[in-house]
């Protein structure tokens, strides 16, 4: 037994986007792997009744009203193969009545006018230190969406679910590759560097930074070589992501490329330009897909727009490339800024969260404060991803007073944080770090 759904579930995601995910993040039915752990089959199903609009990702950290608030009637759990996860949150002691947690699997239409529920399994938790804790095991074949419900008897659950966490331990690898796929004209840097000696020095910079993790090798591609899409990436012309509103940005066809070792590599699309004002590259918050499909991609520019400048565009230093790919892939694994933007709130259509929830990692009160993070460089519509995006802006835009701000923010020598700006960044924290790991092993790639 199923409940349909209509498709304002996806109202922030393009149907192009919509088909693109199929293969990734959301299953057919006819994909669907049985899930259980201490599963009861309960007396009534109760069905999510809202839209299932608020995601929640395996080991974020940040504090999130809005999950908080619709758990009980209905959230999105990013699930993965093969791993093992608990949900929990505080329990209220002004209910007598214990919740069961009800989880059902979302898979969309055939026409993706709509998509299905399907309830897959139904759990009673354990009490722990005053937290009501719920554990499963998932054994779907690739990554999908499941969608909760808290039932007491045939009616919601009406306590309060407060300091919701959700947490992911998976079965794969703690080692990857990086594949550099180099698309269309490319100058050298600023500072000289051609694109072999970038991806050196890329692969340098993972290994330094990278800790928790084995960066095993990377990978040069270059998209005008590829055996099925070569003739779409002219080498000769520059390629400008964002242009053509109609084109996917992230070039997430040529991520998975079609090559034994390769294929499940994290892809960086190394483009000409990214047509987003004093943009310099670009990920999804938790892309949680190596091997291809949607949000499958980093995305960084050789050259950066400058909308205000005579010049239009300013080319990039090798430095600034390879702190950017760093940064981008911190959010590919999961990682918030470490001072949420306007960007931040509008994609997670959350303002409650600030920061990313880690101890060590303080947030910057005088940016928050501060209009400087407050404007977004992205207009959010329909086809806009329904993730956070992230992205770094070069230091030599920043006024005398605003690199003041910046450099005297607590945060500002992390990876992570919104910015970039004179300091020089020192790495990950150890709890972002331990956050990389964790979730690169949900990432269905290589063998444990």
């Amino acid at each position: 037994m199923s409940r349909i759904y209509k498709t304002d579930f996806w109202r922030k995601m393009s149907l192009f986007d919509i088909k693109k995910i199929l293969p990734g993040l959301f299953l057919s039915a006819m994909f669907f792997a049985a899930c259980s752990e201490d599963s009861t089959e309960p007396e009534y199903t109760l069905y999510p009744d809202n839209d299932i609009f608020y995601s929640l990702a395996p080991n974020d950290m940040a504090a999130n009203d809005s999950i908080s608030a619709n758990l009980a009637h209905g959230v999105k759990l990013v699930v993965h193969p093969n791993a093992s996860y608990e949900l929990s949150f505080e329990k209220d002691a002004s209910v007598s009545d214990v919740p069961e947690l009800q989880i059902f699997h979302l898979s969309l239409n055939s026409d993706s006018t709509a998509y299905y529920a399907t309830k897959i399994m139904a759990l009673q938790p354990k009490e722990v230190n005053g937290r009501y804790v719920y554990s499963f095991v998932c054994e779907e074949k690739t990554n999908a969406f499941w969608a909760t419900s808290l039932a007491v008897d045939d009616h919601f659950y009406p306590g309060t679910t407060k300091d919701v966490k959700f947490t992911g331990d998976g079965a794969y690898s703690d080692h990857f590759s990086l594949n550099m796929i180099v698309v269309g004209k490319h100058d050298l840097t600023s500072d000289g560097v051609d694109v072999e000696e970038l991806a050196q020095k890329t692969l340098d910079s993972f290994r330094k930074y990278y800790t928790s993790v084995t960066i095993d090798t990377i990978y040069i591609r270059y998209a005008h070589e590829h055996p099925t899409l070569g003739h779409k990436y002219p080498a000769n012309e520059p390629w400008l992501a964002g242009a053509d509103s109609s084109m996917d940005m992230f070039l997430y066809e040529l991520g998975g490329w079609p090559e034994k070792d390769v294929y499940d590599a994290l892809d960086i699309v190394y483009v000409y330009r990214i047509e987003i004002d004093k943009t310099v590259g670009y990920a999804s918050l938790f892309s949680a897909n190596l091997g291809g499909g949607a949000y499958s991609t980093v995305l960084v520019g050789n050259y950066v727009l400058a909308k205000d400048s005579p010049q239009k565009e300013f080319l990039l230093s090798s430095d600034e490339i390879v702190e950017t790919v760093l940064h981008e892939t911190g959010h590919f694994f999961g990682l918030r800024h470490t001072t949420s933007t306007m960007n931040d709130f509008l994609s997670s259509q959350d303002y409650s969260i600030i920061e990313d929830g880690l101890e060590d990692t303080p947030y910057c009160e005088a940016l928050l404060r501060n209009g400087l993070m407050k404007r977004p460089s992205v207009k959010y519509s329909l086809s806009t991803l329904p993730v956070m995006l992230g992205h770094a802006y070069r230091r030599t835009w920043w006024k005398n007073e605003e690199q003041d701000l910046l450099s005297s923010c607590p945060d500002s020598h992390n990876f992570m944080f919104p910015a970039t700006q004179d300091e020089t960044f020192e790495g990950f924290s150890e709890q972002q770090l331990e956050i990389i790991r964790k979730n690169l092993m949900l990432f269905p790639h290589g063998k444990k």
